[in-house]
């Protein structure tokens, strides 16, 4: 199973299907907010992706979860945008609430940063930013096979 994790899109709707192009056999999306217009925009263009998406601190007025769990190939994620925990100053809080969810992983976006570790038996991993406000975007590739992920960072 492959999932396409994206996050921090503002506005840059071109990188956004840029990067579901070039991953064009991902099972899924999931998208980590700040951009919640683009995702929207995108599933009335490709309706036949399954997206699974978070507001993030840009996403003004929406009403969209904060939070999510989901399940794939027997790995459960716990997904957020990352604000809500802090996460430019620590990584504690996350994982905490990911391992009290009953997550193997959590992941997060909000800092603009690629990163993936593990802390308290939790795998924390955050696709970086895909719009280039920071220089060149990125987003993650997670490939779970036998109950066991596997995760990338990729340029658009």
């Amino acid at each position: 199973m492959k999932l396409l994790v994206v996050s921090d899109v503002h506005g840059d709707l071109d990188a956004l299907e840029r990067a579901v192009d070039a991953e064009a056999d991902a099972d899924a999306v999931i998208f980590l907010g700040d951009g919640l217009r683009e995702a929207e925009n995108l599933q009335d263009m490709r309706p036949e992706l399954k997206i699974y998406s978070v507001r993030g601190n840009c996403d003004y007025a929406s009403f969209a979860t904060p939070d999510g769990l989901a399940a794939f190939g027997g790995v459960l994620f716990y997904y957020t945008h990352g604000n809500l925990y802090n996460v430019k100053n620590e990584l504690d809080t996350l994982a905490d609430a990911a391992r009290a969810r009953g997550a193997d992983a959590a992941l997060y976006g909000h800092t603009h940063c690629a990163g993936c570790e593990e802390r308290s038996g939790v795998v924390l991993f955050n696709p970086g930013a895909l719009s280039r406000v920071q220089g060149r975007g990125s987003y993650g590739v997670v490939m779970v096979e036998n109950g066991a992920p596997r995760f990338e960072h990729r340029r658009v």
